[in-house]
Parts: structure tokens; C-alpha cells; sequence
């Protein structure tokens, strides 16, 4: 979870730096390209069964802070790349992050994996930031 919460840091630091345009039109929102490297947990039945690092992915971003005159800080980023298993299987990667700010960030990202040697795994989690709570959605592995 340190790289997820580095690139959620990287990402907000990177907005800040942006115009946030949206701040002055009620449904606007701000969005964008980044590239990194990638780090993420696999669960099969409940139990972590890989992970996966490094490789090279990039990131679509779009970033709402306001809705409607009133503040809604949300963002989903749409994953795309090549990571690497702790078993040297590399995977592509496709995955949807979505970001909600309530009483704290709240992270719930969904992941399709298809690796080289015909491992496939598609899955939910959630991520409660103010909780510190991983939480397992539905899972297939193959």
C-alpha cells in the first residue's frame, strides 16, 4: 500500500501545481497524463496470493474538486501498462482507481491482469485511508 499512497501523494501534489480550473466552474474538472511504475496487491479467495511491482504504466487522471458550487474532491484514473509478479510473470494491466473524499480518502480500485505465462486475475478492493482497512471484493483467478 506505500506505493499507492505515494502515488496518490504524487498525484495531489501534481494538481496542486495545476490550474484548478474547476474550483471557478460549478461541474468542470481537471484531468491529465502521467506515467509511473506500479505496486499493488493480488487476492484470490480472500488471501494474497502475488503482487505486483514496477513495470511501466500510464495514468489518465480526472480530478473534480467541485460540484455544483459545493465541494466534491473525487478523482478515477484509468491504468493502463505492463507490471511485474513476484513470480517474474508479466502482467497487463488494466485498472480503474476511483479516489472519494468523505470524512477521508476512501480508494476503491478495480484490476484486470493478463499475464504472459496465461495467468489471469481480475478483482475489487477497497482502501480506507482514515481506517487503515483493505478490504477484498469479488476476486477470479485463473
Amino acid at each position: 500500500m506505500k506505493t499507492k499512497t505515494l502515488l496518490l501523494v504524487c498525484l495531489f501534489v501534481g494538481i496542486a501545481s495545476l490550474s484548478l480550473n474547476a474550483q471557478g466552474k460549478a461541474n468542470k474538472a481537471d484531468q491529465g497524463w502521467y506515467s509511473s511504475g506500479y505496486w499493488g496487491p493480488v487476492y484470490c479467495d480472500g488471501v494474497m496470493v502475488d503482487y505486483l511491482e514496477g513495470g511501466t504504466i500510464m495514468v489518465h487522471f480526472v480530478f473534480r474538486l467541485f460540484k455544483n458550487g459545493k465541494l466534491l474532491a473525487k478523482e478515477i484514473d484509468q491504468i493502463k501498462g505492463e507490471v511485474l509478479s513476484s513470480s517474474g510473470e508479466t502482467f497487463t494491466i488494466r485498472e480503474t482507481d476511483k479516489y472519494v473524499y468523505e470524512d477521508n480518502w476512501v480508494l476503491t480500485w478495480h484490476y484486470n491482469l493478463i499475464g504472459d505465462q496465461g495467468t489471469h486475475y481480475t478483482g475489487t478492493l477497497t482502501y480506507d485511508y482514515g481506517t487503515q482497512t483493505l478490504t477484498v471484493g469479488n476476486t477470479t483467478c485463473n
